[in-house]
């Protein structure tokens, strides 16, 4: 805002003339500020144009005085030529004793160039002759400048004939003849240092490799030179085409024929050549000679040359043996690395170029391996080799984990890991159908019992020979330092294991089945039972022997878990975790059917006495007590040969089936005698001989675990039986609360058989109780139950019976 603008703002207000006073001080103050400020802008930028104007004028007086200068030399120029009589006969006469003289320099480098060439041959034969190894190729320097010298005369002498005549040019040819024999010579011999550069260097032949280096470091200079020196003359002469084409007549059709002509022509000219080496522009060769790119193609054929040496010491049955003996490689090149690039053009980047053509060969040769179909061991030992030569470039040569590559290649890689893998699993597949048969025979058959350990343990030899299979080939794998290879190998077993657990359990079904099936038909007569539905004997002791070889077979697969995990990356870790986890669950399963046979064969001696449950026999009978004695037979003698960590699972199941099937006689519908509590002392004296039993089998430690919580069941299940009507429903509330998975019929089931509810109270108790089982609360307990899901779950109750 500006202090015109502050005015009307500041005196808006009555004011005193006081209060005036101070509003103009205050402008003052900001007038003085405002001009000091533009005071100090205008100062700087007048500076800049002063000094501006300064140079402005200096550059004035600096191109008056070019200019006077250059018409000063136009000046003496012209009175040089006036001043001179007959200027054009003195120039003319200077041009043509510079003719002579070189004309005579010519002369005299004809007449000596036979013998310059027989010195040079001379030389190259000694050469050629020796080991340059031994004698460090003494002339080499000499014999190159010396050829270089004839090859710049013939390259020269060549452009000048080529704008002379017919017999100029065959004669010229003729004069040149030996210099191709010549060239080869020396080519030869720097070949044959190129293939012995490595050997130069590591026998101590420094000045040699030096010498070497600089020949072909000066031929790449003048190639250099004389590429852009014709880049010049081509420019030159396309220039002086145009210009002449543009100062035709106005003749389209002669424009253009001229024009067409001109792309045909190739530039430089022999005219545009011969001119510059007549003005002295060219003083040596006229056209590159490559032996930058010789000394590597050169060096390149030399490596490719090795390499198919390699191949005829390693062909047929030794072919394989190649691949422990290709350290030579990098001893060639850490010598090129750290001590023939000292002596080489660091712009050569020699040990890159090495590096690539080595790389190169190692590529064919290990695809070579690769595409001959190598067996297991053979794959593992490219990969290692594969894997040491990417480890080596990070140790020893410097490259950075990014920047090393795999010798063999993606593709390829990926080929020989699903090559490895096929080959281990039909192996494997043969090994495991070879297995399931033998121990499958054996458990269909049961001719003799399973074997015992020390501990008196039952098991059988298939589990054991399954791992050591498993054990060898997983250290193989492990031993090629390749932990896709290991992941892979695990998991293929991993899932040869699970088809053969599978296999267990149908072996295990289809004979526990086959044996009921056998007890049913020999309960309704023994001597009259087919052979097709026999059943060898036996099949309690297998089926612990299974469980026993299960819980093994997952202790192996821990061990191999934790081993193997700890040699490879978190990632494939939790891959070899993952894996092992599946096997793992699937020999609970088989456990579990196991278990579930062994329950199937000792309940099936028990269904008499369960029968009688609740029945008027069972109140002054002795049924549990039956079923108490049976199963303690059958828990004496499997506790005896049975894993204990199975058998801690083992008795928690043999209890929940003891009390799965007391419950189930309530199917039979016998009617609770509740008069004189008969009932419930019948109850008491059952489950104090079912306590006695199980004490037997379970530590004390894991009294409340196992027996105490299953108890506590059958305590719900004498509150429902016997308790007044009228709190029946509210037992039953607490219950779910405890049993979310209590199944409505475990309720429709007891008010069925007691005998003081009748049918309109009962169905309007079911239907209370369905109102809690479709409660909230109790499906949300029933999704956050952590703890094992009871047997009261598979109660089931038939309401039409």
């Amino acid at each position: 805002m500006s202090a015109l603008q502050q005015v009307p703002e500041l005196i808006r207000d009555d004011i005193s003339l006081e209060k005036i006073r101070d509003i103009k001080q205050q402008l003052m103050k900001q007038k003085s500020t405002v001009e000091y400020q533009l005071n100090k802008e205008s100062d700087k930028y007048f500076s800049s144009i002063q000094e501006s104007l300064q140079l402005l004028n200096l550059s004035q007086k600096s191109v008056t005085s070019i200019r006077e200068k250059l018409d000063d030399v136009n000046k003496l120029s012209e009175e040089s030529k006036s001043s001179i009589d007959r200027y054009d006969v003195i120039f003319d006469a200077t041009k043509l004793y510079d003719t002579i003289n070189t004309t005579s320099a010519i002369y005299d480098k004809v007449v000596n160039f036979n013998q310059l060439i027989e010195k040079i041959d001379q030389m190259l034969d000694v050469e050629l002759d020796q080991d340059s190894l031994e004698t460090g190729c003494p002339y080499l320097l000499q014999i190159h400048y010396l050829l270089t010298t004839a090859r710049d005369f013939q390259d020269q002498m060549t452009a000048m004939a080529q704008v002379s005549t017919d017999d100029v040019q065959r004669t010229v040819i003729k004069l040149f003849n030996k210099i191709p024999s010549l060239i080869s010579k020396f080519d030869r011999l720097v070949e044959s240092l190129i293939y012995d550069i490595v050997e130069i260097v590591r026998s101590g032949q420094i000045s040699l490799s030096i010498r070497l280096f600089k020949v072909i470091d000066l031929e790449e200079q003048e190639d250099l030179k004389i590429t852009a020196i014709r880049n010049i003359i081509e420019k030159k002469e396309v220039q002086a085409e145009k210009s002449s084409i543009k100062k035709l007549p106005n003749n389209k059709n002669s424009a253009r024929l001229l024009e067409n002509e001109q792309r045909s022509v190739e530039y430089p000219t022999p005219y545009g050549v011969y001119n510059e080496i007549i003005g002295g522009t060219i003083s040596s060769r006229t056209e590159p000679r490559g032996y930058r790119n010789f000394f590597f193609n050169k060096l390149k054929q030399s490596i490719t040359d090795m390499f198919v040496e390699v191949r005829k010491e390693y062909q047929d049955e030794k072919k394989f043996e190649v691949l422990n003996n290709l350290d030579w490689v990098f001893n060639e090149l850490m010598m090129v690395k750290e001590h023939v690039s000292k002596y080489c053009p660091s712009h050569w980047k020699i040990f890159e170029k090495c590096f690539e053509y080595y790389y190169d060969e190692l590529h064919l040769l290990i695809n070579e391996l690769v595409e001959s179909e190598p067996e297991t061991i053979i794959i593992l030992d490219i990969l290692d080799f594969d894997k040491t030569f990417q480890q080596t470039l990070v140790k020893d040569f410097g490259y950075t984990k990014k920047e090393t590559k795999s010798v063999i290649g993606p593709e390829q890689k990926e080929t020989l890991f699903k090559d490895y893998l096929n080959l281990i699993v039909t192996k494997m597949k043969e090994w495991f159908a070879n297995l399931e048969k033998a121990e499958f025979d054996v458990f269909l058959e049961r001719t003799t019992p399973p074997h015992t350990d020390s501990e008196g343990l039952l098991f059988l030899d298939g589990t054991k020979t399954c791992f050591q299979m498993f054990t060898q080939q997983v250290e193989v794998a492990a031993g090629s330092n390749q932990a896709k290879i290991l992941v892979g190998v695990i998991e293929k077993f991993t899932n040869l294991l699970l088809d053969r657990q599978k296999h267990w359990i149908i072996n295990i079904n289809n004979e526990v089945v086959r044996l009921l099936k056998y007890n049913e038909l020999y309960d309704i007569d023994p001597h009259n039972i087919s052979p097709e539905d026999q059943c060898a004997g036996g099949l309690l002791e297998y089926l612990i022997a299974v469980s026993n070889d299960q819980m093994r077979a997952a202790d192996y697969t821990m061990a191999l878990s934790t081993k193997y995990g700890e040699i490879v990356s978190k990632i494939y870790e939790k891959e070899i975790s993952k894996h092992m986890n599946v096997s793992l669950d699937g020999f609970a399963e088989v456990v579990k059917c196991a278990s579930s046979g062994l329950l199937a064969i000792m309940f099936d001696d028990l269904k008499r006495p369960y029968s009688e449950i609740f029945s008027k026999n069972w109140y002054s009978g002795s049924q549990v007590q039956q079923i108490s004695d049976t199963l303690f037979e059958y828990l004496t003698d499997i506790k005896a040969q049975m894993s204990p960590v199975v058998f801690t699972i083992f008795i928690g199941n043999v209890i929940d089936e003891a009390f799965l099937q007391f419950i189930k006689a309530l199917e039979e519908r016998h009617s609770f005698k509740n008069k004189n509590n008969k009932f419930i002392t019948c109850m008491k004296r059952d489950f104090e001989i079912f306590f006695t039993l199980f004490t037997k089998f379970v530590p004390e430690e894991s009294k409340q675990e196992i027996i105490d919580v299953r108890f506590k069941v059958m305590e719900y299940f004498i509150d429902l039986s016997c308790e007044p009507i009228n709190e029946i429903i509210e037992t039953w509330k607490n219950f779910l609360m405890e049993y979310p998975e209590a199944p409505i019929d475990f309720l429709v089931a007891i008010l069925t058989c007691r005998k003081d509810i009748d049918s309109s109270d009962r169905r309007h108790m079911i239907q209370r109780g369905l109102d809690y089982i479709n409660d909230p609360e109790r499906i949300k307990k029933l999704n956050e139950k952590t703890t094992e899901i009871s047997f009261i779950s598979r109660f089931t109750f038939s309401s039409s019976k």
